[in-house]
């Protein structure tokens, strides 16, 4: 029988931290993880042997990706939103910690655009199929990730003979410039002005009111994606695809991209 306050259930609930740190925040508990790791190593376990702590953080992730995987097809929004938060948190590190790192790092917020596109496709895979996902949950985890790398891939190639700009890059310096209504320079707040305006129009010429909205937020409102979900009664992922789908219109325009140019200088 494993005491509750050995040395081994201390390092199984110390693993169950790491990993819902990790893969399960808002889903799963320590409590519970641990529990659930003890009983799947008991049946592994001979005599008085003791389980190394690789095999621990294996089972804790095996068990993390099914709970993740489940809530990420749950019907409840909550929970599915639960899920897309860690899912993005975990996909990012994924690409941070991946072979296209260093290569991403060269192309103007690379890894959030792959990040997008990732979510987009495997948001869009659940709205085709609420059952989406591998046959197994427990490789959830290994199955996004995958995906993401899949993406980096594509967007190294293409970024090698084509490097774009991305428009989503630049909203923290668009947020930081914009001139103060008491600014003591009057031409230079006209300027400011103008400026917000040619983006502004940029933006209200696309055609799908979603896209526009979720921009003017963003870029002249400074909210961010929960806000725009709360605001917009959507789930998170749902901004996540709009927008990304807006900024790929976006940088089809050759006056948006000069005038945020224009502004950088």
């Amino acid at each position: 029988m494993i005491e509750r306050s050995g040395d081994l259930w201390s390092q199984i609930r110390h693993v169950a931290v790491q990993s819902i740190q990790g893969y399960a925040q808002g889903i799963l508990t320590v409590e519970v993880l641990a529990e659930e790791i003890l009983q799947e190593w008991k049946p592994r376990h001979i005599a008085d042997e003791q389980p190394s702590r690789g095999l621990l953080i294996r089972i804790a992730q095996r068990i993390c990706s099914r709970a993740l995987c489940m809530a990420w097809r749950s019907p409840q929004p909550e929970l599915r939103n639960r899920a897309f938060d860690n899912l993005r948190c975990y996909l990012e590190r994924s690409l941070r910690n991946s072979g296209y790192a260093a290569t991403l790092q060269e192309y103007e917020n690379a890894i959030e655009d792959v990040l997008h596109q990732t979510l987009e496709e495997l948001h869009l895979a659940l709205i085709r199929n609420p059952s989406a996902g591998p046959d197994d949950p427990a490789t959830f985890l290994k199955w996004a990730q995958t995906a993401v790398i899949r993406h980096a891939h594509v967007f190294v190639q293409k970024c090698k003979s084509n490097r774009c700009a991305s428009l989503d890059a630049q909203q923290e310096t668009f947020a930081d410039q914009l001139v103060d209504e008491h600014a003591d320079d009057p031409q230079e707040r006209v300027i400011s002005q103008e400026l917000q305006q040619i983006l502004k129009d940029a933006i209200l010429s696309l055609r799908n009111p979603r896209y526009q909205e979720v921009l003017l937020c963003t870029f002249l409102g400074g909210m961010d994606e929960s806000e725009l979900a709360s605001r917009l009664n959507v789930q998170v992922q749902e901004v996540y695809m709009w927008r990304h789908r807006a900024l790929k219109a976006m940088r089809k325009n050759p006056d948006v991209m000069r005038t945020l140019q224009t502004w950088r200088e």
